[in-house]
């Protein structure tokens, strides 16, 4: 899913430090926008799926380390969120594919 994160930056276009917003896909960077004037600068999309597929890798790779870490921390919450997280687990994936290739 796409996430959003507001930031003072350097506007090439205002001159001057501006608040922008980065628009994020999973943990891939997709877009800067400048919210005084408008100027965003995206990243192009043959990048941004090289980039995000690489990050969804090394995010299946870590995915049983980081939930034995969950099993060890808190059993009862962890056996409890399992079985909602793996009905929601694939809507997730595929709104986060889906905001990587729409064309905006």
């Amino acid at each position: 899913m796409a996430s959003r994160m507001e930031a003072e930056l350097f506007c090439l276009h205002c001159n001057k430090d501006t608040p922008h917003t980065a628009t994020y896909v999973g943990n891939t960077l997709k877009s800067i926008k400048c919210t005084q004037c408008g100027n965003e600068i995206e990243i192009k999309r043959e990048k941004l799926l090289g980039n995000y597929a690489v990050d969804f890798i090394e995010r299946i790779l870590t995915k049983p380390y980081r939930m034995t870490k969950e099993l060890e921390e808190d059993i009862k919450k962890f056996i409890l969120s399992l079985p909602i997280r793996i009905i929601t687990k694939p809507y997730r994936i595929a709104k986060e594919v889906e905001d990587i290739i729409k064309k905006d």
